[in-house]
């Protein structure tokens, strides 16, 4: 649960609680206790704020590339099956 805070409240220790949110607190902004606002602070970077919002996971630990190069499957290159793909159009 987030802290409430009034409106006036609010008005009366803006820069305190703008301190606060920028050192990661989330506030909830009320409206003769009906909440109206939240007050929360700004993901640094994309993936941060996509963290933020609930729509990603953080990951678990950090992405490795493949230690080895993979062979082709077929005798075909990139550029001939585009060519091929192409001359079928």
């Amino acid at each position: 649960m987030h802290e409430q805070i009034g409106i006036r409240e609010l008005r009366d220790k803006l820069t305190a609680t703008i301190r606060r949110v920028r050192a990661g607190e989330t506030i909830e902004i009320t409206h003769h206790h009906e909440p109206v606002a939240v007050l929360a602070p700004v993901a640094s970077d994309r993936v941060a704020a996509l963290v933020q919002a609930g729509d990603a996971t953080p990951a678990e630990r950090p992405f490795e590339l493949p230690r080895r190069a993979f062979p082709p499957t077929t005798g075909t290159t990139a550029t001939e099956a585009l060519e091929e793909d192409r001359a079928e159009r």
